[in-house]
C-alpha cells in the first residue's frame, strides 16, 4: 500500500513542477524585448503572446543559449526574420537558425557583400522559401503589427542609389511603438546616417535605444542622441574585444543626455518588459 502513495507523490510533485514551468514560460501580452549576449555581434528577439520578430543572429552558436532560456521548447516558429545588413557578427548564424526554427516572413536588404556567409544564409532562405516562407524587401514606412497591439515600424533603408556607402551606413533602422512606450533598433547606423534620420524629422523621443554598431565612436552622434533622448541605452558588445567598444566618446555622450547604459559584456543576456506605459529590466543572464 505504502508504494502506490509514494508513487501518487512523486506524480504530484512532477505535475506541480511542469505547471510552474509551463506557467513562467507561457507568453502573455506584454512586450518582451530580449538583447542576447553573442560576444561582439547583434541579435535581439522581441516577443509578444506567441508571436516573435528576431533581429540579426550573431555570427556563432552563442545565440542558441539565449533563444533556448526564452523561447518555450514547444515553440519551434520564429513569425519573422529582420537581417539588418551584410556584416558576418549580425547574420552569420542565421543558415543555422533557419535550420532549427520554422519562419514566416524574412526580411533580408540587398547588400553590396558577396561572401560565403552571405551565400550560406542565402541557400537557408531559398530553402525556407521552398517551405512556404516569404522572403520581402523592406519597405521605408511600413510597419510590422503585433497581436496584442503595438508596431514596428521602418524608419530607414539601404541606399540603392550610391555605391559609395559604407555598409554599416547600409543598416535598417526600425521603431517599435507598444502604448505609449517608443523602442529604436538602429543596427551598426554610422553618424552620417544618424544625423540624416534626424534631419527627416522622423525621429520621436525614445525610452530605449539600442546602440549603434557595439559603442564604436563611428556612431552615437551627440546632436542625434538630444534629439531621441533614450531613458535606456543597450550596447550589444562582447567583453574585452580588440575594437575598444564601447568607446569613451560614447558612454561619455550617453552619459551627458542622463541616459542609463546596459551591457551584454557586464551583464549577459538583458531582457526588457514593457506594458504600455513603463518599461523595466526584467531579466539578465550571463551564460557560461
Amino acid at each position: 500500500m505504502k508504494k502506490p502513495k509514494k508513487i501518487y507523490w512523486w506524480l504530484i510533485c512532477f505535475l506541480s513542477i511542469l505547471i510552474n514551468f509551463i506557467i513562467q514560460k507561457w507568453p502573455d501580452k506584454s512586450m518582451k524585448v530580449t538583447f542576447c549576449d553573442v560576444g561582439q555581434g547583434d541579435s535581439i528577439l522581441i516577443q509578444q503572446d506567441f508571436f516573435q520578430i528576431m533581429i540579426d543572429s550573431g555570427k556563432d552558436e552563442r545565440v542558441l543559449g539565449c533563444l533556448g532560456q526564452i523561447l518555450p521548447v514547444w515553440d519551434r516558429t520564429i513569425e519573422v526574420i529582420i537581417i539588418t545588413h551584410g556584416d558576418e557578427d549580425h547574420l552569420g548564424f542565421f543558415g543555422e537558425i533557419m535550420g532549427i526554427y520554422d519562419t514566416n516572413f524574412i526580411f533580408f536588404p540587398d547588400t553590396t557583400k558577396d561572401t560565403a556567409v552571405i551565400e550560406r544564409v542565402k541557400e537557408a532562405i531559398e530553402h525556407k522559401q521552398a517551405l512556404g516562407a516569404l522572403l520581402k524587401q523592406p519597405i521605408l514606412g511600413q510597419s510590422i503589427s503585433f497581436p496584442s497591439g503595438g508596431a514596428l515600424t521602418f524608419l530607414k533603408l539601404p541606399d540603392q542609389k550610391s555605391e559609395q556607402v559604407d555598409e554599416n551606413d547600409q543598416s535598417i533602422v526600425f521603431l517599435l511603438e507598444y502604448g505609449e512606450t517608443r523602442w529604436l533598433f538602429t543596427g551598426d547606423l554610422g553618424a552620417n546616417g544618424e544625423l540624416k534620420l534626424v534631419k527627416s524629422g522622423l525621429l520621436p523621443r525614445v525610452n530605449v535605444l539600442k546602440v549603434a554598431h557595439h559603442g564604436s565612436d563611428s556612431s552615437s552622434n551627440l546632436d542625434f542622441l538630444t534629439t531621441i533622448q533614450p531613458d535606456l541605452s543597450i550596447i550589444s558588445v562582447g567583453a574585452d574585444n580588440k575594437y575598444g567598444h564601447p568607446t569613451t566618446t560614447v558612454l561619455e555622450n550617453l552619459n551627458k543626455i542622463g541616459s542609463v547604459i546596459l551591457r551584454t559584456d557586464q551583464l549577459g543576456d538583458i531582457t526588457l518588459t514593457a506594458n504600455e506605459t513603463k518599461i523595466w529590466v526584467s531579466r539578465t543572464h550571463q551564460r557560461e
